[in-house]
């Protein structure tokens, strides 16, 4: 039995990080999203960007089922489901033709998120053998996965491009593919999470909500998901904005998809170097990721106002966007890492869901400042405000991390670690 397990835990560990880089988020896609969009679709930019914040407001709604969910039929079922709903999400993209079937189409793409953001790292968690080197096997399988994807998003990205020009709907085609792929891969995992006893209904809820008031009270991750929001919702923003900009200066279909080929390999070797990255910074680095999205973001707003020559302009763009990417990739391995520190098994599906909950509210509400300001004026000045914004809100969170995380383990109080 025990070897049985201990090779269960192999076939996962070893599928993993393949199943990662095919599955993290969709191939091919994001490349020509806006584009697909605004030309074939015709929906505007702020329609986009306020579809995505529906998006975000649908994952709050979701995460607790999502939770429920994950934890009732286990964690392979659900990863399988989860790509599932990718696959119709795509479909009715292809089929969308105004914001209220886009809406709609997001609403779908938050089932399969809000499933797969919760079992997908809960089940490698699970599958890591207990050891003190544990969380640093799952940082390396987590990078690694990061990292492979970033590489075949880059890659993907350019083939879009030519691909887009030829037929719009053929890179759609090979979202489709690679979300089946997925599924396959999925079908290989064991599930083995601790097994329990089937709950009733009532005492199941009653389990749950001790999770989340343990993590609503702990300081250390009340700290994280208000720094992880705001980092991502401005993240997720700038993937937008970043098409609408290069638009904007003139840069045609097939260079926009090679920058997003460009900013794929930045956040490749982001993941890549985000342990050599959190040694250098220690209980800094997740205050230094700030500020450099703040000043890419700000720099790139303000250099697209000057009529530079156009080589020059798109250098400096292209660049600042190099730099947010780099920091989207250390930010995205370090802070499950992170969120995983100081709790056991019990609980990773809660704090994960809850993650996701603080993500998405913020993600939701700085969509709709983004799509605002957007229907007020241009990206340009559209990225100046939101900079400005985001440097007045980090110079309050910096301070109210400081006491609160990135501090030794003695220094945390015993109620920040749970462990039932």
């Amino acid at each position: 039995m025990e070897e049985q397990k201990r090779q269960e835990r192999k076939q996962n560990i070893r599928l993993y990080s393949i199943y990662r880089a095919i599955s993290l988020d969709l191939i091919f896609y994001y490349a020509i999203e806006v584009l697909f969009l605004t030309q074939v679709k015709h929906i505007s930019i702020a329609d986009i960007v306020l579809g995505q914040s529906f998006y975000a407001i649908f994952m709050i709604i979701l995460q607790i089922p999502a939770s429920i969910v994950v934890d009732r039929i286990g964690t392979k079922k659900a990863t399988i489901l989860g790509n599932i709903f990718n696959f119709i999400f795509v479909t009715l993209i292809i089929f969308c033709d105004g914001l209220g079937k886009l809406i709609f189409a997001q609403f779908i793409s938050a089932i399969c998120f809000s499933i797969k953001n919760i079992s997908d790292t809960t089940l490698i968690h699970y599958s890591i053998p207990e050891t003190t080197k544990e969380e640093e096997i799952f940082s390396k399988l987590e990078a690694k996965g990061f990292k492979n994807y970033y590489i075949l998003d880059a890659i993907t990205a350019i083939i879009a491009g030519f691909l887009y020009v030829i037929n719009p709907y053929i890179p759609m085609i090979g979202t489709l593919g690679f979300i089946i792929l997925s599924i396959v891969l999925s079908c290989g995992f064991y599930d083995i999470e601790p097994k329990t006893e089937q709950q009733s209904i009532k005492k199941y809820f009653s389990n749950l909500l001790d999770g989340f008031k343990f993590i609503t009270k702990s300081q250390r991750l009340r700290s994280l998901f208000l720094y992880l929001g705001i980092v991502w919702g401005t993240i997720c923003l700038m993937s937008t904005y970043r098409t609408s900009l290069l638009i904007d200066i003139g840069t045609s279909e097939q260079f926009i998809t090679v920058v997003a080929a460009i900013v794929g390999i930045a956040s490749s070797i982001g993941s890549k170097v985000q342990l050599q990255f959190h040694n250098r910074f220690k209980n800094k680095s997740l205050s230094t990721i700030l500020y450099i999205l703040i000043a890419s973001i700000i720099i790139a707003g303000i250099t697209s106002i000057f009529n530079l020559p156009y080589e020059i302009m798109l250098f400096i763009i292209v660049a600042c966007f190099i730099l947010i990417h780099i920091v989207k990739g250390i930010n995205n391995v370090l802070t499950t890492r992170y969120l995983g520190n100081f709790a056991d098994d019990k609980i990773l599906t809660q704090i994960y869901a809850m993650n996701e909950v603080s993500r998405n509210l913020f993600r939701a509400i700085i969509g709709f400042i983004g799509s605002y300001l957007l229907n007020l004026t241009n990206t340009t000045h559209s990225m100046i405000l939101v900079g400005i914004i985001l440097l007045i809100t980090a110079l309050g969170l910096t301070s109210y991390m400081k006491t609160r995380l990135g501090l030794k383990p003695e220094q945390y109080d015993k109620n920040e670690i749970y462990n039932l």
